[in-house]
């Protein structure tokens, strides 16, 4: 039987902070350290250790990975639909307010005095002057709620992705991810294989083999340790196509990429979210819904998304 809006978009949300808040727990860590830290594996926010990185949030609280869609969120909701300025000016607003833990490159966009006025071209410039080899992953989260939006896709995406990520891995990536939650969420079905090969190839090639492993691969296949990469936008999309892939329910995703270390609080969101919105919310587990502690503001705006979609589909 195919779920209902409200239970796709709250496992989607819910399975995003909950990727993030727990996957905080191994953030930035190799295998090796997991594993001696977290020795049974890590199940609970209760669990997770307080060292000098990871004492920056309290227990059962998520990282900017879920304030920004919380942010994109809600400007699509108060607008009912998409603006770029309101978003940009949301986005400069938590830069100031809220960077604790905002990645270099997203902290260099967002901290131009020009980014709310200009924000593509703002960007543009910024990226010009970066390293092309620094394609990075925040703009994959974004990407899965501007698919279950679905408007106008691929190129919503990639216009979105502009916002703060001018290179073409980024958006070839935005578009993948953006195409498999659409299919989710409207087709009941997971957008196929050959497809997303297709758009890869037409978009950005180097993404293929990444797409090839996340199908045919194991997880330790990507490397998600690895300290030089673990933050590159391909691994964090192929990370998420493997759990849509390989796992079968949320739990199992959530625990296994949360023990692989790297990047690990955003591997954990995207595949979270992603298998929330397959199986629903009633799939995630209610424990680390209750503990998540924006979990009022988190309904709130699931509530309201929902009952805008639900306007929009009649």
């Amino acid at each position: 039987m195919a779920k209902s809006i409200r239970d796709k978009v709250f496992g989607a949300l819910f399975g995003y902070a909950i990727g993030d808040a727990l996957g905080l727990g191994t953030e930035f860590m190799s295998r090796k350290e997991v594993n001696r830290f977290y020795p049974n594996g890590l199940t609970d926010y209760s669990q997770i250790i307080r060292d000098a990185h990871r004492a920056q949030w309290k227990r059962g609280e998520c990282s900017t990975d879920t304030i920004i869609v919380l942010e994109q969120l809600k400007s699509l909701i108060e607008n009912k639909g998409i603006n770029y300025s309101d978003i940009a000016s949301r986005y400069h607003r938590l830069y100031k307010q809220h960077n604790v833990d905002l990645t270099t490159n997203l902290r260099w966009v967002l901290s131009q005095p020009d980014y709310p006025g200009d924000p593509f071209g703002t960007t543009q410039k910024v990226w010009d002057s970066m390293k092309k080899f620094d394609a990075s992953n925040e703009c994959l989260g974004r990407a899965f709620f501007v698919g279950i939006w679905d408007e106008d896709l691929p190129q919503t995406a990639v216009t979105y992705c502009r916002l703060t990520h001018a290179h073409s891995r980024c958006e070839a990536a935005s578009a993948i991810i953006a195409k498999m939650a659409a299919s989710l969420m409207w087709e009941d079905k997971e957008a196929s294989f050959d497809s997303l090969i297709d758009m890869a190839r037409s978009m950005n090639a180097d993404l293929i083999r990444y797409i090839d492993i996340a199908r045919h691969g194991t997880l330790e296949d990507l490397h998600l340790d690895d300290p030089d990469t673990f933050w590159f936008v391909r691994r964090l999309m192929a990370c998420a196509l493997w759990a849509i892939w390989h796992c079968d329910s949320p739990t199992d995703a959530l625990h296994k990429i949360i023990m692989q270390g790297g990047d690990a609080d955003t591997n954990a969101a995207l595949a979270q979210g992603m298998l929330g919105l397959k199986y629903g919310y009633e799939a995630l587990d209610p424990r680390l819904i209750e503990g998540l502690l924006d979990k009022e503001m988190i309904e709130t705006v699931a509530n309201d998304l929902t009952h805008l979609l639900e306007e929009r589909k009649k």
